[in-house]
């Protein structure tokens, strides 16, 4: 009687991994995607929260915009902590363009240190070399006045402060811009303010004015901010991608479902 020919293991049969090799190569992959993932983010696109009101009513607390980097070129402020590894810029075309609304690092402040590691987003206004003054709230650059034009009035609640304000929304164009017609907000009262009326300043080579589109609840280059050195350019804010209401932090995702405000994802910046 003739014995059945016994199984031989394929010299290609897969050994499982231990669990120590098994670990080494999850933590591989970790490593080598957060790496990826901090390049795409310091060169190509990033995200950030606004934290305040001063761009309403373009942008609101809690929108989340993406930025594109990569158009600017680079600084060392590209990178997180801003580490000082070179100084300037590196293929920087001097493509910025009035009208656009930019993320920067805020300029330097020896007065209040901790200020130099804070992102800003404002609208660029004036470009280096452009004279630029506010006379009632119209933006004159070069000569050339900005158009406004009323568009409604609402309240608005600041959920930082915890106040309700009565806003002017207005239609503006920018002098000199091929930049699309964007709302801007104001309040009466502060019509007459100093920072409603700027006397005509040249903005220096190297440098930008920039300003909140809530005209009277921003510190811009108006008031306290001062010009921005190009060094300072993180990218252009884009789109919106994720927007939440009532103060709700990235990280309470339990409280998403009931704030998120979806109307505003995918929305262009103008």
């Amino acid at each position: 009687m003739s014995e059945e020919p016994k199984e031989i293991s394929s010299p290609e049969e897969k050994v499982k991994p231990s669990k120590r090799e098994q670990l080494k190569s999850d933590l591989k992959f970790i490593v080598v995607f957060a790496f990826f993932f901090s390049l795409f983010r310091f060169f190509v696109f990033d995200w950030y929260i606004v934290p305040s009101s001063s761009m309403v009513p373009t942008l609101l607390i809690g929108d989340m915009p993406f930025v594109e980097k990569f158009t600017y070129g680079f600084s060392k402020h590209s990178i997180w902590f801003s580490p000082n590894l070179f100084s300037g810029r590196v293929f920087f075309k001097n493509n910025v363009k009035r009208g656009e609304v930019i993320v920067f690092k805020h300029p330097y402040d020896k007065d209040n240190p901790q200020n130099n590691d804070i992102n800003l987003i404002k609208r660029v206004i004036a470009l280096p070399g452009d004279k630029v003054s506010v006379s009632n709230g119209i933006i004159t650059v070069n000569g050339v006045d900005a158009t406004l034009k009323f568009k409604k009035k609402t309240v608005y609640h600041d959920i930082n402060v915890h106040n309700f304000t009565e806003l002017n929304f207005y239609e503006e164009k920018l002098p000199l811009s091929d930049a699309p017609v964007h709302t801007v907000a104001y309040i009466d009262s502060m019509k007459f303010s100093k920072a409603n009326n700027f006397d005509e300043v040249t903005v220096p080579e190297g440098y930008y004015f920039v300003m909140g589109d809530n005209r009277d609840c921003s510190k811009d280059s108006r008031c306290g901010l001062g010009f921005v050195p190009a060094e300072n350019l993180m990218g252009r804010a884009w789109f919106i991608i994720h927007s939440i209401d009532n103060g709700v932090k990235l990280w309470e995702f339990w409280l998403w479902l009931q704030n998120i405000r979806y109307s505003r994802y995918f929305k262009r910046i103008i």
